[in-house]
């Protein structure tokens, strides 16, 4: 059923990132703001910290419009660097912190970045970016035993330069699965309506949000961090997520709310049982994508949770803040937007209908402005005045959306379209399974087959047959993978998703089982022997 959404956005000028941090040092000074291992700071200390931060940075010569890049790990001092920018007027290019060579060399010479802040271990990594283009630019980050560290940079005049909706705050790169990344253009408007607890259902005043996604992704620093700022809340920086000490950091920060990824949740779950999951004082997750199992896992957890669909480029457009109908759910359309599913040529399609997720907002600036120094690319997302999300989904008759798969990822197999994530959300089920990426292989056939990659439980992998079998009860026959395979891990894009890409270049590993060497083959009759 269709959520009453409730509450309201602020005026348009007030969305911005230098509003929430005056509005909330005047309101609530002394209240605890962002806060990590070793260190926290209030409202009041947050905005002053900043100011100083925005005053050193114009001294070493960064000015308002400059874009800086930021290649920090998970701390308090980054939640600065960010917020110092911003004040400053700069505008902030996150830097995934695993990014070398190539990868590196393009997101400094694309973002046309006049300088950096960086880690202490990443400086040479920067140093040698794109031919040395930033040598000399690069302000260092030099960390403290414990706590809080320091930036490398000459003491200036504190500042806080005024911000407008439509200004730039953040140059996001997107995963670049199709190609180079791009650089997302996101306004202070967007950025505060993707992180606004309204209408998401997320943290309120008295929560700590707990963020251990890395902040260099719009789910680390919007979703986890200014998400609590808005709210007037707590956000906790954890250094990185770990599945086996989880609970104990949420006892130790005192988290009430946090944001997992549909893979945390997973190896969450794959962890025995702790006297920790129902005593921490977590009261609610907000999970993308939503597992197969939510029920099962808020239920063993003592948890409720939240949902939505967000990207860099859309903001939030759909939310679920009670929760989804079913597995796949991405929630129902937030007031601001509106969406449509549409064939391959923009025509909408009836509901139940699977087709490509269209949205478009009712505001200015609450979408993102573009692709940095790429008008075609632009242009091509936003044909016939609707953004293309490049997913595949289906509406309910009550508005709810589902998703069916990335429109590239899905699998052609004897004449049947089969969805990746199905195939991966029965999998997921399996008790010896973690985590698991369907793809497409080429086929002797014709078409393709399925290859199924599985990270195993940490007890011990599942027997392939086994699963096969499983997944033989769960699945329509054409979906049943032929090809099943172990691996340590899946490799992921700067955004923490799984890419497919490499999956289905590298084809079935050497050592991959193969359902039908071993006779056995999915019918719609059942299994048969061969």
């Amino acid at each position: 059923m269709k959520p009453s959404f409730e509450g309201s956005l602020p005026p348009l000028e007030r969305r911005t990132v230098v509003h929430v941090l005056r509005e909330q040092a005047e309101r609530h000074p002394g209240r605890p703001a962002i806060a990590g291992p070793g260190a926290e700071i209030g409202y009041g200390a947050l905005l002053d910290e900043a100011a100083a931060l925005a005053g050193s940075l114009r001294a070493h010569g960064i000015r308002p419009g400059d874009r800086v890049l930021l290649m920090l790990d998970n701390h308090v001092d980054a939640i600065l660097a960010w917020l110092g920018l911003t004040c400053a007027g700069a505008v902030e290019v996150p830097v995934n912190t695993a990014f070398a060579a190539g990868f590196l060399d393009h997101v400094v010479r694309d973002s046309g970045a006049v300088a950096a802040i960086a880690e202490t271990h990443y400086l040479d990594r920067l140093a040698a970016a794109d031919g040395g283009r930033l040598r000399g630019s690069v302000i260092e980050h030099v960390p403290a035993q414990s706590g809080r560290g320091r930036f490398d940079l000459p003491e200036g005049e504190p500042t806080v330069e005024d911000a407008a909706p439509w200004d730039t705050a953040a140059v996001f790169y997107t995963s670049g699965t199709t190609g180079p990344s791009k650089g997302v253009l996101v306004p202070h408007a967007q950025a505060y309506g993707y992180a606004s607890p309204v209408y998401i259902g997320a943290v309120e005043p008295d929560d700590t949000s707990y963020v251990a996604m890395p902040l260099f992704h719009v789910g680390g620093q919007l979703w986890g961090v200014y998400n609590a700022l808005i709210a007037g809340a707590r956000a906790y920086i954890s250094p990185r997520f770990t599945a086996s000490g989880f609970w104990e950091d949420i006892v130790r920060s005192g988290s009430t709310f946090a944001v997992l990824t549909g893979a945390m949740a997973r190896f969450l779950e794959a962890r025995p049982p702790s006297p920790l999951e129902r005593s921490s004082g977590l009261r609610k997750v907000c999970l993308a994508p939503v597992p197969a199992d939510v029920d099962a896992f808020c239920a063993r957890f003592g948890v409720a949770y939240c949902a939505g669909y967000g990207s860099t480029e859309a903001a939030t457009p759909l939310a679920a803040p009670h929760g989804v109908s079913g597995a796949g759910g991405l929630g129902w359309v937030r007031p601001g937007f509106e969406a449509l599913v549409v064939d391959e040529h923009d025509r909408p399609v009836p509901d139940g209908r699977i087709g490509e997720l269209v949205v478009r907002p009712h505001e200015p600036w609450t979408m993102f402005q573009g692709y940095l120094g790429r008008p075609e690319a632009t242009a091509e997302a936003w044909r016939n005045s609707y953004f293309h999300t490049g997913d595949a989904v289906r509406r309910t008759p009550g508005g709810e959306f589902f998703l069916v798969d990335r429109i590239r990822d899905s699998i052609r197999r004897r004449g049947e379209n089969i969805s990746s994530l199905e195939v991966e959300a029965a999998a997921n089920t399996h008790p010896q399974v973690t985590e698991t990426a369907a793809v497409g292989v080429p086929s002797e056939h014709s078409e393709d087959e399925v290859l199924l990659l599985v990270v195993p439980h940490p007890e011990g992998p599942p027997d392939p047959a086994d699963l096969f079998r499983y997944l033989a009860e769960r699945l329509p026959y054409f979906a049943v993978p032929r090809f099943i395979a172990c691996t340590a891990e899946l490799p992921r894009s700067a955004s923490n998703k799984i890419m497919k890409g490499p999956l289905r270049a590298a084809g079935v590993p050497a050592d991959g089982w193969d359902a039908e060497l071993n006779g056995l083959r999915a019918t719609r009759n059942g299994i048969v022997q061969t």
